[in-house]
């Protein structure tokens, strides 16, 4: 990373460079990025003026598209929902509810399709702090046949995601109907996944973390978070287009509650905006998730409080994250986040003729 631009109070912005000898600089409007821009040339940092353009132009990117096969979905106007499936005995909120039972996992993403989901996300294996890796066989043999049941049953009108940072996983759920790789490695556990998605020619969600689950939560330290994820999401996407990834097939997720302490969550919602400087969708998960808790005991008084009762806690989030950029939220509660986000999009949206 050469350059950052943080929106500061409109109409301000701030372009922060690597460079400590360089002073950040404030402008308003094209006008005055154009003259940083000639400032630059002149003083010999061609880098930086071409990277501060190609991150304004990303910064004002308002439409994105996915698509996989035919299937796809257009991203601007309304922020889409990621319905999650789990077919897994242990994750935090939902472990065992839909593990080994095909038709019941399949109903549940009928339901939560009539409710309003863009994209099904199925996972085979508990990524919450603290669990325990499974084998690839285990895995394939949790997702591959819901997978498949998902597509047979119920058609081509929606995506499906597999959540998953093994290459083989990704491969034969893609194979059998999935469209994209959510990957909570961002293509860095799996050395053959960047070369299997490109093969795939599908679209990738990079996500942040500091580690595999079962040790991601033991050393947390920033410096700055958000200018860490970021830097981190640009070597893995120049990563991922040299092993021949296509540009258009990113996702980005910052990875709430993946190797973050509950300062390192709030700071990243605050400062979402941060992260359309790299040009990509944002995808945000924040359902149900331990910070939502730990936030509602320690301040709303509430005691402790499951993960089944953070969805209020989590919905409030979830209006910062959409309002600073998220394009796709990924939720447990379908028909709540759903209604929730039809009223924000509609409100923020709305203008008087």
């Amino acid at each position: 990373m050469l350059v950052h631009i943080i929106e500061e109070k409109k109409p301000y912005y701030k372009a922060v460079f690597s460079d400590p000898f360089t002073e950040p600089v404030y402008f308003q409007d094209e006008d005055q990025l154009k003259n940083v821009v000639a400032r630059l040339k002149k003083e010999g940092k061609g880098d930086y003026a071409r990277e501060l353009v190609e991150k304004w132009i990303n910064l004002n990117k308002k439409h994105f598209k996915i698509n996989y096969k035919g299937r796809f979905l257009n991203l601007g106007h309304k922020t889409a929902v990621m319905g999650i499936l789990n077919i897994t005995p242990d994750s935090f909120s939902d472990g065992g509810v839909y593990y080994n039972d095909i038709d019941k996992a399949v109903e549940r993403a009928s339901q939560m399709l009539k409710e309003g989901a863009d994209i099904i996300d199925v996972g085979g294996e508990s990524t919450r702090p603290g669990a325990k890796p499974v084998s690839v066989e285990e895995e394939l043999d949790r997702v591959i046949p819901v997978v498949k049941a998902l597509r047979e049953r119920l058609g081509d009108s929606f995506l499906i995601s597999i959540d998953t940072y093994k290459a083989e996983v990704a491969r034969k759920a893609v194979e059998v109907g999935a469209d994209i790789v959510n990957d909570i490695s961002g293509l860095s556990f799996d050395p053959e996944m960047a070369e299997t998605v490109a093969s795939l020619d599908c679209p990738v969600v990079i996500n942040h973390t500091t580690g595999r689950p079962d040790e991601m939560q033991k050393k947390v330290y920033y410096n700055d978070v958000v200018l860490e994820i970021i830097d981190f999401m640009e070597r893995q996407i120049e990563y991922g287009i040299s092993k021949g990834i296509k540009k258009d097939r990113f996702i980005v997720d910052p990875g709430i509650g993946f190797g973050k302490q509950v300062e390192h969550n709030i700071e990243i919602i605050k400062r979402l905006g941060e992260f359309r400087e790299l040009g990509y969708p944002i995808l945000i998960g924040i359902s149900r998730k331990s910070f939502i808790g730990i936030l509602l005991k320690n301040l709303a008084g509430r005691g402790e409080v499951p993960p089944q009762e953070r969805t209020a806690g989590s919905l409030g989030a979830t209006a910062c994250a959409v309002l600073n950029g998220a394009n796709i939220v990924r939720t447990h509660d379908v028909r709540e986040t759903g209604d929730f986000l039809t009223v924000l999009d509609t409100i923020r949206s709305y203008r008087l003729v």
